[in-house]
């Protein structure tokens, strides 16, 4: 679940949107979005961290007219420190009058998007593999033992000459469940 922290600095109001994101395009529409619900908002910095922190598949910051690197850096850095995937940033900021200088923007920002990460839900991401198994109908129930003990779940059942079952199972576990299964004669399909 996304959430939204406000923080202050020297009369500067800073809203910070962190939610779970997967999908760059959905993260630009979701920047919209908050652009939209605060028109008048001096900045909307971001950053964009998608897949595993230590090797993101898209990491991204702006700094919407603030002085390069003051922003949208400093809350990145923040996310891959902390080791947060799968998570965009935005941070909207009313001016209070007073001028930050780069490193007052860099804590007030990098502040912002800590206080959302304090409010956060963390959840560790497990990949998971789909994979489709068939059997004879006498070896379902066994199948949905064997998928249970390993962590994963049925999906769905398709009923014709056989059973083919699709299942869903963390990747980290697949290699011995697969061992299993084949051992007792399943055939995985995909």
């Amino acid at each position: 679940m996304p959430v939204v922290a406000e923080t202050e600095e020297k009369k500067s109001r800073f809203i910070c949107w962190l939610g779970p994101v997967t999908d760059k395009a959905a993260f630009l529409c979701q920047l919209e979005t908050v652009r939209a619900r605060y028109p008048d908002a001096s900045h909307h910095c971001t950053a964009l961290v998608i897949g595993n922190p230590d090797n993101p598949e898209v990491m991204q910051f702006d700094d919407d007219g603030e002085p390069g690197g003051s922003a949208g850096r400093p809350m990145m850095e923040l996310l891959l420190k902390q080791g947060i995937g799968n998570v965009g940033a935005i941070v909207t900021r009313y001016f209070g009058g007073t001028k930050l200088g780069v490193g007052g923007l860099m804590r007030a920002y990098r502040g912002s998007v800590g206080a959302a990460v304090q409010q956060a839900e963390l959840k560790t991401f497990v990949p998971l593999i789909s994979k489709v198994i068939a059997c004879d109908f006498a070896q379902e129930s066994r199948l949905r033992f064997l998928v249970g003990q390993a962590g994963g779940q049925c999906l769905n059942a398709v009923y014709a000459a056989r059973v083919e079952v699709e299942i869903e199972v963390a990747v980290d576990c697949w290699a011995g469940l697969a061992e299993q299964l084949l051992s007792e004669m399943y055939q995985v399909i995909d």
